[in-house]
């Protein structure tokens, strides 16, 4: 019978937290953005947190004298570049304590850069120490430090936990499987975890089992074996493991950020009934509504532009996925040479299935759904302009044939009224009831041109007016 110390106990345990953050991005050529130092800033606060010197003040071993953080030298051509200054140990090892109720901490942070993208490695371990998997948060895990609601990188982040069980019976017992998730999490957390099963493969002769959430994925790497210790030890599967989970937690955050964007678009959609049934209810007169279509002009070609950045946004992301499941592909290969004839990964090649049968077919039905809705946007802002244009034109048509009809009444009129105040010679005669008076001619001649002029010239305009608009109904009718 196995001994009560031994039960749900775990020898040499670690827990090791690699975190993913974006450091530079297409419309940002090769400069940071703003976020980029978002890792850097955490292992500041996990430094202050934890008690330990060498957490906090991690960015002022990885800055460059002008302050910038970039990959260090090297001689070779790799694309995982260690961010440490050149040195045979790249791993920076610290020492905390958090407060009195803890225990000492240790561990090693190793901080990189992959492509555009930084990494950092935390690892907290009890080297040949025998610990109760109740008690594993207090010294691999304190303040639940290494969880997602403190860390918040952007791209996301993956837990390892390594162990070796001391209980035989504990080797792939899903039970200790299940304490030891407690023992990591509190209790909320541990809960979602465990909601469903794990997937389950082996590496280098032990078994390792998947967990995840929308926000936490975990790997549970038992040590079954000294071969599998041995294997572990050499890191011989680090590089091409660090750059699988890089490609994965890239494909996660694409297909989320596409799944913001198809939303997006299909919102901007939806705003364009009320510009349609704008259009169908113009008023007849063509001064305001002129002024409606011009302002529908103001309005839609920023919707359009919002529409179709969102569209190629989608795109990019749709390219983001396939450039990394063609690179996670790959790393998957590179592990399996690595992995003893019986190991076997198959949560690995579960993912790369989904990848392709789930992100990205949906994103191209998306796709397909919205890029007809970019020609309705460009038909519709078409349609506007070449009504704004028609308006337009009857509106000058309208104020030419005004002028038209006023000059010709107004010239009528200013002839009769000139030929009628020659023939004025007397003014007029105003009387009251004790006097009498003459107006002169001269006012009297105006008087009776001012009143020729508006007579002809109304009576004039009137007819040129009636011509003209029964000229232009002749010729609609034609």
């Amino acid at each position: 019978m196995v001994a009560d110390t031994q039960l749900e106990t775990v020898k040499n345990p670690k827990l090791t937290l690699i975190a993913f953050q974006l450091r530079n991005i297409l419309q940002s050529g090769d400069e940071p953005i703003e976020t980029s130092d978002h890792l850097w800033e955490k292992c500041r606060e996990l430094g202050i947190k934890l008690g330990s010197p060498q957490l906090k003040d991690l960015i002022k071993q990885i800055q460059k004298p002008d302050g910038k953080i970039d990959f260090a030298s090297t001689d070779n051509n790799s694309d995982h570049i260690p961010l440490l200054k050149p040195d045979p140990d790249t791993f920076l090892y610290f020492y905390g304590k958090p407060d009195a109720n803890y225990p000492q901490i240790q561990g090693g942070v190793y901080p990189l850069q992959i492509h555009d993208t930084y990494a950092v490695d935390i690892t907290f371990y009890r080297p040949e120490a025998v610990v109760k998997v109740s008690e594993l948060q207090t010294f691999i895990n304190p303040h639940n430090c290494l969880n997602p609601d403190f860390i918040q990188s952007d791209l996301g982040q993956t837990l390892l936990f390594w162990a070796e069980p001391m209980a035989a019976e504990n080797k792939s017992d899903r039970h200790f499987l299940n304490a030891c998730i407690r023992g990591l999490f509190p209790t909320p957390e541990a809960e979602l975890l465990l909601k469903h099963p794990p997937s389950e493969g082996q590496l280098f002769g032990s078994p390792i089992f998947e967990y995840q959430t929308p926000t936490n994925y975990l790997l549970i790497w038992l040590n079954n074996s000294p071969e599998t210790q041995q294997l572990e030890s050499q890191g011989v599967y680090y590089e091409p493991l660090i750059n699988l989970l890089c490609c994965r937690h890239k494909i996660l955050y694409a297909y989320r950020q596409s799944r913001w964007c198809n939303q997006q678009a299909k919102q901007l959609y939806q705003q364009l009934s009320p510009h349609l049934k704008i259009l169908e209810e113009l008023p007849e007169p063509t001064p305001p509504k002129l002024e409606i279509l011009k302002q529908e002009l103001t309005k839609l070609p920023r919707l359009s532009f919002k529409y179709f950045n969102h569209i190629q946004e989608i795109k990019l992301h749709l390219n983001t996925i396939e450039t990394n499941l063609k690179n996670y592909q790959t790393c998957v290969k590179e592990l399996e040479d690595i992995a003893l004839p019986e190991d076997d990964l198959p949560f690995l090649h579960e993912f790369q299935a989904k990848a392709r049968s789930t992100f990205i077919e949906q994103i191209e039905v998306d796709l397909e759904y919205l890029i007809p809705g970019q020609d309705l946007f460009s038909e519709l802002i078409n349609t506007i302009r070449g009504l704004v244009e028609i308006e337009q034109t009857e509106c000058d048509r309208s104020l030419e044939h005004t002028i038209q009809i006023l000059g010709a009444g107004l010239g009528a009129g200013g002839i009769v009224a000139s030929a009628v105040s020659g023939h004025i010679e007397q003014g007029f005669l105003v009387k009251d009831d004790q006097n009498q008076y003459i107006l002169n001619p001269g006012i009297s001649a105006l008087f009776w041109s001012l009143f020729v002029f508006l007579l002809v010239g109304g009576v004039v305009g009137s007819i040129n007016g009636g011509l003209l608009e029964w000229y232009n109904n002749y010729l609609k009718k034609r």
